[in-house]
């Protein structure tokens, strides 16, 4: 008994120190991988924050500079070719203003012309308003520079000439004899500004905004955000984070964001040339990156926990003889840990996005990365034929889809912002390759509108196709779906490259879902993300031109999709499980006394396996049927079990009623059989489960 003790102790303790080093592991895992990532946000926010810095004080030293040179320029023709030619010095400028104090140039009462580089023409800031007058919100620009006679930056407003929101850099103009005769301005538009925090942020989910000491937006890709205060007390941000946000010179704060829809990491920093603070934003599980090693290390934790218990139940239970009460509370407790386990690798595969895994397709979720791409493309085909892709904006909208076996169909609205200059050459058209060959009708394509704009049409159409999928069912029903919808256009030869028009989405965070009605329901699954990629097909043909079509870039629109797996496992687990516990019935009835027997007898027994059998093959017949899946699916994996486990009752029972005297049999009536059924079984359910989730 000494000895039982001691070895059902050593057993607790050696779990114990197992799962003790698997969750610290997990710790270690977690918070390495947390502080790696704090670490290239607050880098990634760095660089951010010093390119910046660098564009912003380019232009605050030349706009000082620039105003030395202005005072000498007296004649009005060469003052305006000199500013028509500053404006196009840095392409982060709207424009450039001189405006003069009343009667500083040429006698005038006030003369402030403003070059418009968008427009590409002068406009004059006097015809619009008096921008001398301090009570005039809009004049603040010009007025708060020469009450300050120092250079300095606006806070951001409306500039009625430009018609646009703005932020400006004004020098006070001072002549040779020391006295102040006006301002020069150097204007940057909101939306350019965005463009270029945009043009520096990284990540799939991350993105850039900057915002003044009064917590003003001053960029942000969505434009509705613009001159909202960062410093409001909403999405979980508290007094403390926003003071950190105020008053501290840089930062991570962390809260949910209402544009990533996500627990987010706010990487902030002070820019020295404005004290602007520009914000890097990453949705936290985002930044962490993609790693299946943290569900693995759970699966770890989870054996070493149930390995704890098991250990903890045999100390509990004392040395000695065990009673049948005990040994059966045992082997209830060992079954449901099992069965615990089994269900948590469910719940973990079905919380996994595992197409974050996928190291061949890198997401288009900005323009740094839609141009690396294009780029590239351009260098290979310039290496062919000495040309390169002529770029054709392309979004897609998708109402509705339905998935079947092997095949997505699919409702949506597809467009095109088209080039006017490859219009006539070249008319509109697109073409998803993989159309199925059983529908009669794989695709249906109806134009909708053609609208023009000044250097492009706007191309509509509506669609509805079915397009072959290469899915996979080996996880069945916890598998996930990956719908790719490649979209070409149908002239190769033409050299046209079908991109992502990002600039029609509100959010690019695959999480939240872009290019996906928000009414869309599919009974079969639950949409988790959606994202555009580019794929290269070789089709291994010129298709009668004169270059073969190899590694042709496809633009695709992707849809990841967790199965809904209610209903097959309604279909499927609970038969299995009533034929198991029916089976566990027939076997605890079971007796190798003749008169404890209860009626059972041989044909008893093959009668009712032959009758199990028969039912479980029915519905896995069925199920097969259904999924049409050339693959051994998870779920028949519990089918061949059974088909196992009934096979294998059906021969012990056969053999225990003929009398076979095996101690399996005599000892206490056959009790190990009945006590080794359930925990066997579930075991080897948790073995199948790993073989196929781990």
């Amino acid at each position: 008994m000494n000895f039982q003790r001691l070895l059902h102790g050593a057993l607790l303790l050696a779990a114990l120190a197992l799962t003790a080093y698997l969750i610290a592991d997990f710790l270690r895992y977690e918070q390495a991988r947390e502080n790696q990532s704090i670490q290239l946000g607050e880098q990634a926010g760095t660089r951010v924050a010093e390119a910046l810095d660098a564009r912003l004080n380019a232009i605050s030293a030349r706009a000082r500079a620039y105003a030395q040179e202005i005072v000498a320029l007296d004649s009005e023709t060469q003052l305006l070719q000199s500013i028509s030619e500053e404006s196009q010095r840095f392409p982060l400028l709207l424009g450039v203003t001189v405006a003069f104090e009343p009667g500083q140039f040429g006698g005038r009462d006030r003369y402030a012309p403003f070059f418009n580089k968008s427009r590409d023409e002068f406009q004059f800031v006097e015809r619009s308003y008096d921008y001398t007058d301090p009570q005039l919100a809009t004049a603040e620009w010009y007025t708060t520079v020469i009450a300050t006679g120092e250079p300095q930056w606006s806070a951001p407003y409306y500039a009625e000439a430009a018609e646009a929101m703005v932020v400006d850099y004004g020098v006070p103009l001072i002549d040779a004899s020391g006295e102040l005769i006006g301002m020069v301005d150097y204007t940057i538009a909101l939306s350019d500004f965005t463009q270029i925090v945009d043009s520096l942020s990284i990540g799939e989910s991350g993105y850039g905004f900057t915002y003044d000491a009064q917590g003003a937006i001053l960029s942000h890709p969505n434009p509705d955000y613009l001159l909202d205060n960062v410093f409001q007390e909403k999405d979980g941000k508290d007094r403390a984070i926003l003071a950190k946000m105020q008053h501290e010179r840089q930062g991570v704060v962390a809260y949910n964001s209402t544009y990533t829809y996500k627990y987010s990491w706010f990487f902030f920093r002070e820019l020295e040339s404005t004290g602007w603070k520009s914000v890097l934003v990453f949705a936290v599980d985002d930044l962490l990156g993609a790693s299946d090693e943290g569900r693995r290390k759970i699966i770890h934790i989870a054996l070493g926990v149930s390995l704890l218990l098991v250990a903890f139940m045999l100390l509990a239970m004392g040395t000695g003889k065990y009673t049948l009460v005990k040994l059966w509370w045992l082997v209830a407790a060992i079954s449901i840990i099992v069965l615990g386990n089994i269900v948590l690798i469910w719940h973990l595969n079905l919380k996994t996005d595992f197409s974050l895994l996928d190291s061949n397709q890198e997401r288009i979720v900005n323009q740094s990365i839609l141009k690396k791409y294009v780029e590239q493309y351009d260098r290979d085909l310039h290496k062919l034929t000495n040309t390169t892709y002529t770029r054709v904006p392309t979004g897609i909208f998708v109402e509705s889809y339905e998935l079947n076996s092997f095949e997505a169909s699919i409702i949506g609205k597809l467009w095109m912002k088209y080039p006017l200059a490859l219009y006539d050459r070249a008319p509109p058209a697109f073409y998803f390759p993989g159309v199925s060959a059983i529908e009669s009708r794989g695709l249906a394509i109806e134009l909708v509108s053609e609208t023009p704009y000044e250097d492009h049409v706007l191309v509509t159409w509506k669609f509805r196709g079915t397009l072959e999928q290469d899915f996979s069912y080996q996880q069945f029903p916890f598998e996930q779906n990956d719908i790719r919808l490649l979209i070409f256009y149908p002239d190769f030869s033409r050299n046209i490259l079908l991109v992502p028009d990002l600039d029609s989405y509100d959010v690019l965070n695959p999480s939240a879902k872009p290019g996906l009605s928000e009414s869309i329901s599919v009974p079969s699954s639950e949409t988790i993300s959606s994202f555009f990629t580019f794929e290269e097909i070789d089709y291994k043909t010129s298709f009668g031109n004169e270059t073969l079509v190899k590694n042709y870039p496809a633009l695709t629109f992707n849809m990841v999709a967790k199965r809904i797996w209610l209903s097959p496992f309604i279909a499927n687990i609970i038969p299995i499980l009533i034929v198991a516990l029916i089976m566990f019935i027939v076997l605890y009835v079971s007796s190798n006394k003749e008169e404890g027997r209860t009626g059972l007898t041989t044909m008893n027994v093959i009668q009712s396996s032959a009758g199990f059998l028969f039912i479980l093959v029915l519905a896995h017949v069925n199920e097969r049927n259904r999924i049409e899946t050339p693959e051994i699916a998870y779920i028949e994996l519990f089918y061949f079990s059974m088909y196992v486990f009934i096979t294998l009752e059906a021969v012990a029972l056969a053999a225990l009623l003929r009398g076979t005297n095996w101690k399996l049999f005599t000892y206490r009536d056959n009790l190990a059989l009945k006590l080794m059924f359930w925990p066997v079984l579930v075991s080897t359910w948790l073995a199948l489960t790993l073989l196929r989730f781990y």
